[in-house]
């Protein structure tokens, strides 16, 4: 019996992950050059169910928390971070199409062919919408979809043409467009970029794509407090999918970077544990004080990262609950706070990753060496706009004092 066709609990989607694990590292070297991870990982994945995690039960999916989300993204990562990258940002806009989109599209989008939906999405596009037909034409590119490799569906922001917000601002929407109406540039893998070069983060293009109005929403999902239901706790019943995406969106991107700091600790391990000190007394380097203190801080780093972003979604959901069932906003604010603190997740596994890879000595510097990838990884998530602690601080500082509304 296909995997897929029972219906695990969270823990036993966790075991699925892990026994991924030997699959995964071997086809790093491949999923790098290629840009993405292979079609056997992507079967695999789906034989597991794992691309349901998120997935509305009213469609066919499992409905879990964000816990099991996050669990499952770490260990996908600790198998190859590239390959947890790809599927973390094609699965995690399951929660935000149940959260944001009518009922119609919904029907339409969750029901598709495949068995499944993903979505890549990206808010970094300079892509048009000129209003037609009680719709939309799309014209423009979005670079940095990850997970479009294998994406049902592409979610784009666009701006309106000729339009104007509250705020005298052009009004900015968000449209699912099905995989058949747009190009995937061949840019990403090889060595087009330092790291994550297996996330299948390529850009996509449209032509004078017309997009229903059904398929489009307006994108001030970070421009709010959430101070009644949404859609989607209207259509599921679950206070999970409402909608609020400053720590959700950035729990995509650090989860995958604990993985990172995991598989840096199995490498570190066996390199110390193999390797010999270069001075006497001559012994293995796990017997060395200044090894096992390397690895030890490391260890309590990635713990503690793990730690911060499994309790950010419990958060996360006692807000979405708390507004649902008693009324209680979930502000922007509590928002920020969240994202600000899974932020200092991904900061301590960043910096265990370096940690381990300035310890584990030149010969893990080498092209191909595990270390080298999962130090490379981790650079370019620091590039990331997310990531930059510094400027996030401030911002958080003004949305506490009232001065500005998002991070962003």
């Amino acid at each position: 019996m296909d995997l897929a066709d029972s219906e695990p609990d969270g823990r036993e989607l966790v075991r699925r992950a892990v026994a991924l694990r030997p699959m995964l590292r071997a086809q790093q070297d491949a999923a790098e050059a290629r840009g993405h991870y292979g079609e056997d990982v992507h079967d695999a994945l789906v034989a597991a169910g794992l691309y349901r995690i998120l997935t509305p039960k009213r469609y066919g999916g499992l409905e879990l928390d964000l816990s099991t989300y996050a669990r499952v993204v770490i260990e996908i990562s600790r198998g190859d971070p590239s390959t947890g990258w790809c599927y973390s940002l094609g699965h995690n806009h399951n929660l935000t199409t149940a959260s944001h989109w009518p009922v119609r599209a919904q029907e339409e989008v969750f029901t598709h062919p495949a068995g499944y939906f993903r979505a890549s999405h990206s808010v970094a596009g300079a892509v048009e919408a000129v209003p037609a037909d009680d719709g939309y034409r799309l014209t423009g590119s979005s670079p940095y979809q990850s997970g479009v490799p294998y994406a049902t569906y592409g979610t784009v922001n666009a701006i309106v043409k000729d339009s104007a917000g509250p705020d005298g601002a052009p009004e900015i929407i968000s449209a699912i467009v099905p995989r058949t109406e747009f190009e995937v540039l061949d840019d990403w893998g090889g060595e087009r970029t330092l790291g994550l070069r297996g996330s299948g983060s390529n850009t996509i293009v449209l032509e004078d794509v017309f997009v229903p109005g059904h398929l489009t929403c307006r994108f001030d999902w970070m421009e709010h407090d959430y101070d009644t239901p949404s859609a989607g706790n209207s259509l599921h019943g679950n206070p999970m999918y409402l909608g609020p995406v400053a720590c959700f969106f950035h729990l995509a991107l650090v989860t995958p970077i604990i993985g990172a700091a995991r598989a840096a600790l199995d490498e570190y391990e066996d390199i110390i544990s193999t390797r010999p000190m270069l001075f006497p007394p001559f012994g293995p380097r796990r017997d060395d004080p200044h090894h096992q203190a390397d690895l030890g801080m490391a260890m309590t780093m990635t713990d503690a990262a793990e730690a911060i972003v499994l309790r950010a979604c419990d958060e996360y959901l006692e807000h979405c609950t708390e507004l649902v069932e008693r009324g209680v906003p979930f502000t922007m604010e509590k928002d920020v706070r969240l994202y600000g603190i899974v932020q200092r997740a991904g900061e301590l596994a960043s910096e265990a990753v370096e940690l381990l890879y300035r310890s584990a000595g030149s010969s893990a510097a080498k092209a191909g060496h595990p270390m080298q990838r999962y130090f490379r990884d981790v650079a370019m998530y620091r590039g990331h706009i997310s990531a930059q602690y510094q400027w996030t601080a401030a911002k958080l500082a003004q949305v506490h004092f009232g001065l500005r509304k998002n991070p962003y």
